[in-house]
Protein backbone atom coordinates (compact mmCIF):
# COMPACT_ATOMS: atom_id res chain seq x y z
CA UNK A 1 0.00 0.00 0.00
CA UNK A 2 1.35 3.58 -0.56
CA UNK A 3 0.18 6.75 0.91
CA UNK A 4 -1.50 9.17 0.07
CA UNK A 5 1.08 11.80 -0.47
CA UNK A 6 3.28 9.22 -2.79
CA UNK A 7 0.05 9.06 -5.18
CA UNK A 8 -0.13 12.38 -5.42
CA UNK A 9 3.25 12.67 -6.36
CA UNK A 10 3.15 10.85 -8.98
CA UNK A 11 -0.10 12.52 -10.35
CA UNK A 12 1.59 16.02 -10.31
CA UNK A 13 4.73 14.30 -11.78
CA UNK A 14 3.16 13.26 -14.83
CA UNK A 15 0.98 15.89 -15.43
CA UNK A 16 3.94 18.31 -15.39
CA UNK A 17 6.01 15.58 -17.72
CA UNK A 18 2.81 15.55 -20.01
CA UNK A 19 2.57 19.40 -20.02
CA UNK A 20 6.58 19.86 -20.83
CA UNK A 21 5.90 17.34 -23.36
CA UNK A 22 3.34 19.37 -25.50
CA UNK A 23 5.14 22.87 -24.86
CA UNK A 24 8.07 21.09 -26.64
CA UNK A 25 6.14 20.02 -29.25
CA UNK A 26 4.28 23.06 -29.59
CA UNK A 27 1.20 21.18 -29.47
CA UNK A 28 -1.50 23.86 -29.16
CA UNK A 29 -4.57 21.71 -30.67
CA UNK A 30 -5.37 20.09 -26.74
CA UNK A 31 -5.38 22.07 -23.39
CA UNK A 32 -2.96 20.42 -21.08
CA UNK A 33 -3.68 21.78 -18.08
CA UNK A 34 -1.90 21.64 -14.35
CA UNK A 35 -3.09 20.17 -10.93
CA UNK A 36 -4.68 22.58 -8.88
CA UNK A 37 -4.94 21.33 -4.87
CA UNK A 38 -8.85 20.71 -5.70
CA UNK A 39 -8.31 18.22 -8.79
CA UNK A 40 -5.53 16.70 -6.96
CA UNK A 41 -7.94 15.73 -4.13
CA UNK A 42 -10.40 14.48 -6.38
CA UNK A 43 -7.76 12.87 -8.77
CA UNK A 44 -6.93 11.03 -5.82
CA UNK A 45 -10.42 10.19 -4.52
CA UNK A 46 -11.27 8.47 -8.11
CA UNK A 47 -8.00 6.87 -7.75
CA UNK A 48 -8.85 5.49 -4.60
CA UNK A 49 -12.56 4.41 -5.51
CA UNK A 50 -10.70 2.78 -8.94
CA UNK A 51 -8.88 0.57 -6.82
CA UNK A 52 -11.52 -0.43 -4.61
CA UNK A 53 -14.05 -1.26 -7.35
CA UNK A 54 -12.16 -3.51 -9.26
CA UNK A 55 -9.22 -4.69 -7.14
CA UNK A 56 -11.64 -4.41 -3.53
CA UNK A 57 -8.42 -3.06 -1.99
CA UNK A 58 -7.30 0.30 -1.13
CA UNK A 59 -4.66 2.26 -2.63
CA UNK A 60 -3.79 4.02 0.13
CA UNK A 61 -4.34 4.11 4.15
CA UNK A 62 -4.92 7.68 4.78
CA UNK A 63 -9.06 8.16 4.82
CA UNK A 64 -10.94 10.16 2.58
CA UNK A 65 -13.14 13.09 4.16
CA UNK A 66 -16.03 14.83 3.11
CA UNK A 67 -15.83 18.49 3.17
CA UNK A 68 -17.46 21.28 1.40
CA UNK A 69 -15.89 21.11 -1.70
CA UNK A 70 -15.95 17.36 -1.73
CA UNK A 71 -13.94 14.50 -0.51
CA UNK A 72 -10.79 15.73 0.34
CA UNK A 73 -7.29 13.70 2.27
CA UNK A 74 -6.30 15.45 5.47
CA UNK A 75 -2.58 14.78 5.11
CA UNK A 76 -2.53 15.86 1.03
CA UNK A 77 -4.48 19.12 2.49
CA UNK A 78 -1.53 19.84 4.88
CA UNK A 79 0.86 19.64 1.97
CA UNK A 80 -0.09 21.30 -0.60
CA UNK A 81 -3.12 24.01 0.67
CA UNK A 82 -0.32 26.48 0.50
CA UNK A 83 -1.07 26.37 -3.18
CA UNK A 84 -4.78 27.33 -3.66
CA UNK A 85 -5.82 27.89 -6.70
CA UNK A 86 -2.90 27.94 -8.47
CA UNK A 87 -1.06 24.69 -10.46
CA UNK A 88 1.24 22.80 -8.19
CA UNK A 89 4.61 22.05 -9.24
CA UNK A 90 7.10 19.81 -7.52
CA UNK A 91 10.83 18.88 -8.85
CA UNK A 92 11.59 15.76 -9.91
CA UNK A 93 14.08 15.20 -7.11
CA UNK A 94 15.84 11.27 -5.58
CA UNK A 95 12.54 11.27 -2.99
CA UNK A 96 10.11 11.89 -5.96
CA UNK A 97 12.47 10.04 -8.51
CA UNK A 98 12.70 6.52 -6.02
CA UNK A 99 8.57 7.19 -5.56
CA UNK A 100 8.10 6.99 -9.08
CA UNK A 101 10.26 3.79 -9.41
CA UNK A 102 8.02 2.26 -6.47
CA UNK A 103 4.78 2.59 -8.45
CA UNK A 104 5.68 2.06 -11.79
CA UNK A 105 7.66 -1.46 -10.85
CA UNK A 106 3.57 -2.45 -9.74
CA UNK A 107 1.85 -3.42 -12.78
CA UNK A 108 -1.33 -3.22 -10.97
CA UNK A 109 -1.10 0.10 -9.20
CA UNK A 110 0.46 1.76 -12.76
CA UNK A 111 -2.95 0.32 -14.33
CA UNK A 112 -4.70 1.92 -11.52
CA UNK A 113 -3.33 5.30 -11.83
CA UNK A 114 -3.30 5.52 -15.79
CA UNK A 115 -7.05 4.58 -16.08
CA UNK A 116 -7.27 7.41 -13.27
CA UNK A 117 -5.86 10.13 -14.94
CA UNK A 118 -6.87 9.15 -18.38
CA UNK A 119 -9.94 9.45 -17.67
CA UNK A 120 -10.35 12.01 -15.05
CA UNK A 121 -7.28 14.61 -15.58
CA UNK A 122 -9.15 15.57 -18.56
CA UNK A 123 -11.63 17.91 -16.52
CA UNK A 124 -11.56 20.82 -14.82
CA UNK A 125 -11.38 21.01 -11.28
CA UNK A 126 -14.39 22.43 -10.95
CA UNK A 127 -15.88 19.42 -13.23
CA UNK A 128 -14.57 16.95 -11.41
CA UNK A 129 -15.67 18.63 -7.92
CA UNK A 130 -19.38 19.18 -9.39
CA UNK A 131 -19.44 14.92 -10.44
CA UNK A 132 -18.47 14.35 -6.95
CA UNK A 133 -21.01 16.42 -5.53
CA UNK A 134 -23.83 14.33 -7.08
CA UNK A 135 -27.18 12.80 -5.67
CA UNK A 136 -26.24 9.33 -4.17
CA UNK A 137 -22.45 9.60 -4.50
CA UNK A 138 -20.27 8.51 -1.41
CA UNK A 139 -19.83 12.06 -0.70
CA UNK A 140 -23.57 13.42 -1.10
CA UNK A 141 -24.59 10.17 1.21
CA UNK A 142 -21.74 10.96 3.52
CA UNK A 143 -21.87 14.84 3.46
CA UNK A 144 -26.12 14.28 4.19
CA UNK A 145 -25.94 11.82 6.90
CA UNK A 146 -23.07 12.80 9.17
CA UNK A 147 -22.06 16.30 8.12
CA UNK A 148 -18.83 17.69 6.63
CA UNK A 149 -15.18 16.30 7.92
CA UNK A 150 -16.50 12.87 8.72
CA UNK A 151 -14.58 10.08 6.79
CA UNK A 152 -16.20 8.44 3.79
CA UNK A 153 -16.49 4.74 4.27
CA UNK A 154 -14.23 2.77 1.93
CA UNK A 155 -17.31 0.33 1.85
CA UNK A 156 -19.47 2.86 0.20
CA UNK A 157 -16.48 3.98 -2.14
CA UNK A 158 -15.93 0.29 -3.02
CA UNK A 159 -19.81 -0.10 -3.89
CA UNK A 160 -20.35 3.14 -5.85
CA UNK A 161 -18.04 2.61 -7.85
CA UNK A 162 -18.20 -1.07 -9.40
CA UNK A 163 -21.69 -0.02 -10.06
CA UNK A 164 -21.52 3.33 -10.94
CA UNK A 165 -17.74 4.02 -12.35
CA UNK A 166 -16.68 0.79 -13.52
CA UNK A 167 -19.23 -0.82 -14.61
Amino acid sequence: MYSALEIATWFLLKNNAEIREHEATNDDYEVYEGITHLKLQKLLYYAQGISLGMYSKPLFEENIEAWQHGPVIKEVYGNFSKFGRNNIEIKMDKQAEEIVTKIENNKEVLEILNLTYNNFAIYTAWQLRQMTHEDNTPWDITQRNKGLGQKIDNDLIEDYFKKEIIA
